[in-house]
């Protein structure tokens, strides 16, 4: 086999060989989008802001009126059993907790399904190219702040990027503001000053995000959070996304249309994936 493709998987902890991985097709996360998920970064069988990630998740579950099937002891330790099962040092792990099979549209939770898959990943370097969707994601809408499986605008929106020669999909909110692209928060830089939607644009409260606004700031970065529209981050000094699995990364061009719009090349973006290479032991 070769290790470079290999996928381990666990469900409800236990390691399930390819084939066998599978859960009822009458799951209301299949029917109806009803799970919540996280997405890690392993590192040495280290898992990267952990802590962070299962806290929002627990806020997602009480939103979504889940109630998650085992302990956080429990979890940490089929999480940590999955990451060591894989051979590469540095892996994607994706946590999803279904909510499990149940009489169709009673609103009645079945037995959750807690899905666990660690694969291969490479830390990408190279900047971004995003076009902006024609779509728009609802800023009113408690659901954003949280991690549901319901990604359907989002996926699209990134096909069509890809369709387009773009790397992700730059989101809008139906005011028009900047809100993030489908795989992570977004930054722009002016006069040497670090900018960030709020919350309240309808991105989602990432953890790398959260991360980067604290360690900006304790080297002496002004962050501000405000709305902007597409034009401030075409006239800002530098524009970059940050991800669980990026860190941070630069945005070169945005595509609106026909048109290819090329960002600055800022050197901030680089002095703060530094810092989170110190902060996740890879350097």
């Amino acid at each position: 086999m070769n290790n470079s493709l290999h996928t381990v998987t666990t469900i409800n902890g236990k390691i399930v060989k390819r084939g066998n991985d599978k859960i009822s097709v009458f799951d209301n996360s299949l029917l109806y989008a009803d799970g919540i998920f996280e997405t890690f970064l392993a590192i040495d069988d280290n898992i990267i802001f952990m802590n962070d990630h299962i806290k929002r998740l627990y806020k997602g579950a009480k939103v979504m009126g889940l109630k998650l099937p085992i302990d956080k002891a429990t979890l940490i330790k089929w999480m940590i059993k999955t990451v060591k099962a894989h051979p590469d040092k540095i892996t994607k792990l994706r946590l999803t907790f279904t909510s499990g099979e149940a009489a169709r549209w009673v609103g009645v939770q079945g037995k959750p399904q807690v899905i666990l898959s660690a694969s291969p990943h490479t830390m990408l370097t190279k900047p971004f190219v995003v076009n902006v969707s024609e779509f728009r994601i609802d800023q009113d809408s408690e659901f954003r702040r949280i991690k549901t499986i319901s990604y359907a605008i989002h996926a699209v929106a990134l096909k069509l990027a890809h369709k387009r020669k773009c790397d992700d999909a730059l989101m809008l909110n139906g005011k028009d503001q900047v809100a993030e692209v489908t795989s992570a928060n977004i930054f722009w830089v002016k006069k040497n000053k670090i900018y960030t939607p709020p919350l309240t644009a309808g991105c989602l409260e990432g953890i790398t995000r959260k991360i980067l606004i604290r360690e900006a700031k304790k080297i002496g970065y002004t962050i501000i959070e405000k709305n902007g529209k597409l034009e401030t981050l075409l006239k800002a000094d530098e524009v970059f996304i940050t991800s669980s699995l990026k860190f941070v990364l630069p945005i070169s061009k945005i595509k609106l249309g026909n048109k290819m719009h090329t960002i600055s090349d800022g050197q901030l973006a680089s002095t703060l994936y530094t810092r989170f290479e110190k902060l996740a032991g890879l350097i």
